[in-house]
């Protein structure tokens, strides 16, 4: 126990006191024959509660913002955080304080347990205020992490969503600022701020745990036959058994890459979920690896659809095994044609050369689309729906195309898929690029600098919807990771493609092109409505 004399009783009489020992500044009051003390400092923002008002129920009010608190345990029963309350003695007419530290223990639960009130408000403040908490008392904020992610796994009615894949990137950039709190903390508020949006207000949907043993014929039926009862029910009893996702990535990856799955959304949600497991720990499996399996019985298969059918054709007139040639092929067959042209490109010379040269010549292919994007389509209101693209169409060829170099990388027999899906990005693109704009305008001299100032510029994007910061970030970083294994001419379109989506007005919402394509969809069915233009 650290006792420290604070005041006398008498002193009280005419008021609150404050006490003042470094850092600490705790304000005491006596309410009748009792004196309690708490931190003069409001959790909110620091304004002092020796200001605030006391009521007959001993409540605190801080008048700066109306939050109230409970001076008997400084509870805070309108408004937020909890203020630290102190055990109080009076000896002698002398009132003492005991100014020990708490358990650390106990300590931990009372700050998560903040932190999931934060949570569940989707308070971004107070998630803030929480994770330095964390930090300061010297406590692991990336527990944090981990608890939001078993409190919003089973709260997405469809699987994996862009924030769990999101805080695999916010965490490898925070590993750059591991002595530079303020930024490390953008970087957790900033996954946890998605992972609250995305399950916020959002009831459970429990998933299955009844199965037979699991197996890899068993699962991958489930997930064809999109029964997500028996893929989920498979996965629960995977984990049982002791599976780990090392054990299952073969199977997460062959799963995503049997269809052109989802915009590529499913490659990317395999390759972040694993590196999101290595980063925060096996007992993050049984929250990721369910909502994962989830994701690939809803993912929307576009090669069912007319412009992608001819993946199943032009898997079929692969070769047994890629040529030898190391000499880049003419990219003139794969940047026209669309699709089909697309995907021909890539059976014919894959006959003739190795994989790598053409992951490489289909990733600047997408670079080159990224640079030459028509920002028209983005802004425009009054073009058909199949015209409806924006910057995401072209960044996600990107961060897909970097799921394909990893996932592909460690499970070489899923190449074709992945170079054939590439070349879908680059075929489908192509329709809406600018033929005036040139690589000169976009490109990066001093790369060191520019991604430097591009970091800086995502830890305070502005943007409200995490949906889009989001992508911001996993394209910087899906382009730092390829530009480091690619042939040179490539990184410069790369980086090039960065600058171009990076630098260009970024249109967030469409409400108009929505009403005008509601209308144009259901006035179909009432030709003699006036007036609807």
């Amino acid at each position: 126990m650290s006792w420290q004399r604070a005041t006398t009783w008498d002193a009280l009489a005419a008021g609150p006191v404050v006490f003042h020992q470094s850092p600490l500044q705790i304000v005491l009051y006596r309410v009748e024959d009792q004196v309690f003390a708490i931190d003069n400092r409001c959790p909110h923002e620091g304004y002092p509660l020796a200001e605030g008002t006391l009521d007959e129920q001993c409540q605190l009010t801080c008048n700066w913002h109306n939050w109230k608190f409970r001076l008997s345990d400084g509870v805070c029963v309108l408004g937020g955080d909890h203020v630290r309350a102190y055990d109080v003695k009076i000896e002698a007419g002398d009132v003492w304080i005991d100014l020990s530290s708490p358990d650390p223990q106990v300590q931990q639960a009372g700050i998560l347990n903040g932190f999931e009130m934060a949570f569940r408000k989707r308070d971004t403040g107070r998630i803030c205020r929480e994770l330095t908490r964390l930090e300061l008392h010297h406590l692991d904020p990336e527990e944090a992490l981990c608890r939001a992610i078993a409190w919003s796994h089973d709260r997405l009615e469809f699987g994996t969503s862009h924030a769990y894949a999101a805080t695999a990137d916010w965490l490898t950039l925070a590993d750059r600022y591991t002595d530079d709190w303020e930024r490390r903390l953008i970087c957790l508020a900033e996954a946890v701020d998605h992972m609250a949006h995305d399950a916020l207000r959002r009831p459970r949907y429990p998933y299955a745990t009844v199965s037979a043993a699991f197996s890899t014929d068993a699962f991958q039926e489930a997930v064809e036959n999109e029964d997500s009862v028996a893929a989920e029910g498979l996965m629960h009893r995977a984990l049982a058994e002791g599976l780990h996702f090392d054990t299952l990535e073969h199977d997460f990856t062959r799963a995503a890459l049997q269809h052109y799955n989802d915009f590529g959304h499913s490659l990317i949600y395999v390759q972040k979920t694993g590196e999101l497991i290595a980063r925060l720990g096996p007992q993050c499996e049984a929250w990721l690896l369910p909502a994962l399996t989830r994701h690939l019985c809803y993912a929307t298969r576009e090669d069912l659809i007319p412009e992608f059918k001819g993946i199943t054709a032009a898997l079929a007139a692969l070769p047994a095994r890629a040529g030898e040639q190391n000499t880049p092929p003419s990219l003139s067959g794969l940047q026209k044609g669309g699709v089909r042209g697309a995907l021909s490109w890539v059976t014919t010379h894959l006959k003739t050369h190795r994989v790598p040269v053409l992951f490489d010549a289909l990733l600047q292919a997408n670079a080159r689309n990224q640079v030459g994007f028509d920002t028209s389509y983005q802004d425009s209101f009054d073009r058909p729906v199949n015209d409806s693209v924006g910057w995401l169409s072209f960044t996600h060829a990107l961060t897909f195309s970097q799921a394909v170099a990893i996932q592909c990388g460690k499970f070489p027999d899923q190449w074709s898929r992945g170079l054939l899906q590439m070349a879908c990005f680059v075929g489908r693109n192509q329709r809406f690029l600018d033929s005036q704009i040139e690589r000169a305008e976009w490109q990066v001299t001093d790369v060191t600098a520019y991604l430097q100032q591009v970091r800086e510029k995502l830890l305070d994007h502005g943007m409200r919807d995490p949906i889009f910061s989001a992508h911001l970030l996993k394209t910087t970083m899906a382009v730092e990771r390829l530009i480091n294994d690619c042939q040179p001419d490539t990184a410069v379109w790369l980086l090039a493609a960065l600058r171009r989506f990076l630098e260009s007005p970024f249109k967030q919402k469409h409400i108009r092109r929505l009403a005008r394509q509601a209308i144009d969809l259901v006035g179909r069915d009432f030709p003699g409505r006036t007036g609807m233009a």
